[in-house]
């Protein structure tokens, strides 16, 4: 048998992975850069005095809630440092959440599938399937920051701006590409190699924000911190783009060490021996999908928490700025009634509400993953039917909706209350994302039809919420036609406690959820499984 390097096959199935992301990197890539472009792109039209600008500044430098949201108060005296500091949030987030997600997919998910074996049966190295799922997440992480040098020119932010903003989130990328890396030789399944990747992002922001709260040396022991010490567009330094360079290469050589001390199929941490017997909870269908969730959910509710206790905070300071700013109260009322904060808050509730519909769609899209792993057809082999197997992971998927829902809002209402000291505002604010749980219900209906009818087609489920958020985030300052608000259920939710709450459209919105729910079941009855 011909003999073979660690690395031998690594361009062959780098060819594989893109081709199997054919369709993700490009969407990936293009919403990033298309929301990054879009939201840097209305800031003239938010802060178009100098005495506008220099009110945010000063709300900024005064609310240490914003400082730990986006991190150092730098150029904040020009609308290029506005456009920065607006931005990071978003961008260090879509990264971090790829880089891991993808190398996750194409490391760990590979080997427990079977597949991974398959390949190694060929002319195929031991390290070539991890190089290989490292050059696709690292070159879709590169795309990116192309992507940002070539469009951000265009908005306030200069070239320079654009080019070493666009490297510094590239190398988080691949930062965090190794270090997903690592976890995937210590973690035995995809999902615990996925949490601890997302759960190591959480530790660095949170260390980020207490460093930059502090303004001491803390932010530096954080890729995150790492990459806004460029200090974009005061300074433009290039040289802090290579902290987490030279961090990937010690964690790939980390990575190797720990691959080759590990039998293939395991991890260097084992699973735990289950008890003998199974707990009730495993008895049924509901029990195994809350089983396969709770993990994912308990993470996005300490998320969750944290951000509406820090947007809750805000409230009043939000109130000071834009007395002098009308064009940002114009944005925040947009055609809504009501009171500036009340605006305010209906705005954060609607961005909070969208981000739970992407757990939402994440949770019942495990549907497909059953299905095409054969966990579906050992379920449904005994005494649990079709309709009933997937109806208990939709339910499981709604519930973690409605906590998070909940968590959304008892934070950011509770906080609020806490600052202004009045326990029927926290009230009323803990029941603004509540009323957006009609509009989730449709998207999961929507992803059903398409799992019961046409499996490959359930990216349409991620495709609609791309739509929801560039008109829920974006739509009021992009000068969309009013048609097009049509076609979004978000929209058709009033903006409480901006509007008065209505039952009607409400009612609608599950009535469509209910019959899209319906005849996505009855596809899924007819077809045969994948």
């Amino acid at each position: 048998m011909r003999k073979t390097d660690g690395f031998t096959g690594t361009g062959a199935l780098v060819r594989l992975a893109l081709r199997r992301d054919r369709i993700r990197i490009p969407v990936w890539v293009v919403s990033v850069v298309g929301l990054l472009y879009f939201s840097a792109a209305s800031q003239p039209g938010l802060y178009q005095t100098q005495e506008q600008i220099d009110a945010y500044g000063r709300m900024v430098t005064q609310s240490s809630a914003t400082v730990a949201i986006a991190g150092p108060v730098t150029g904040l005296d020009s609308l290029r440092g506005i456009v920065m500091y607006e931005t990071y949030l978003t961008v260090i987030s879509a990264v971090s959440i790829l880089a891991v997600l993808m190398m996750s997919r194409h490391t760990r998910a590979e080997e427990e599938s079977g597949r991974t074996e398959l390949l190694r049966a060929t002319e195929v190295g031991r390290h070539a399937g991890a190089a290989a799922a490292l050059i696709a997440t690292s070159g879709t992480c590169l795309l990116i920051g192309a992507g940002m040098a070539l469009v951000l020119p265009a908005t306030p932010l200069t070239l320079a701006d654009s080019l070493v903003y666009g490297a510094a989130m590239s190398a988080l990328g691949i930062f965090m590409a190794a270090l997903t890396l690592c976890f995937a030789q210590v973690f035995v399944h995809s999902r615990s190699v996925s949490g601890a990747g997302l759960a190591a992002f959480l530790v660095f922001y949170l260390v980020r924000a207490i460093g930059d709260v502090r303004d001491d040396a803390t932010v530096w022991f954080t890729p995150i911190g790492w990459a806004q010490a460029t200090r974009v567009p005061t300074e433009d330094r290039l040289w802090p783009v290579l902290l987490p360079l030279l961090g990937s290469v010690l964690l790939l050589a980390v990575a190797v060490r720990l691959a080759e001390r590990r039998d293939f199929g395991a991890g260097l941490l084992p699973s735990r021996s289950g008890p003998a017997r199974a707990s009730r909870l495993l008895s049924g269908p509901v029990g195994l999908a809350w089983r396969q969730q709770r993990g994912a959910l308990l993470a996005w509710s300490v998320a969750l928490g944290l951000c509406g206790a820090l947007i809750g905070t805000l409230g009043t300071s939000m109130q000071d700025m834009v007395r002098d700013n009308p064009a940002l109260a114009d944005y925040l009322a947009s055609t809504q009634a009501g009171s500036v904060i009340d605006a305010y808050q209906a705005t954060f509730a609607l961005i909070m509400t969208l981000a739970i519909a992407g757990y939402a769609i994440w949770a019942a899209g495990r549907v497909l993953t059953e299905e095409g792993e054969g966990r579906t057809e050992l379920v449904i082999a005994g005494p649990v039917g079709r309709v009933r197997s997937v109806v208990s992971d939709l339910v499981v998927a709604g519930g973690g909706v409605l906590v998070l829902l909940v968590v959304a809002g008892f934070s950011s209402g509770a906080s609020y209350a806490a600052v202004v000291g009045d326990r029927a505002q926290g009230l009323r604010i803990l029941v603004a994302p509540l009323i957006y749980f009609p509009a989730i219900a449709v998207l999961l209906g929507v992803l059903l039809l398409a799992y019961g009818w046409a499996p490959h087609w359930t990216w349409v489920g991620w495709l609609v919420l791309a739509f929801e958020v560039v008109i829920g985030w974006l739509g009021g300052v992009l000068g969309l036609p009013d048609w097009i608000y049509q076609f979004s259920v978000f929209d058709r939710a009033p903006r409480y406690p901006a509007e008065d709450l209505s039952a009607a459209p409400l009612l609608a919105m599950g009535a469509g959820a209910a019959l899209l729910l319906s005849v996505g079941l009855v596809g899924f009855r007819r077809r045969d499984l994948r």
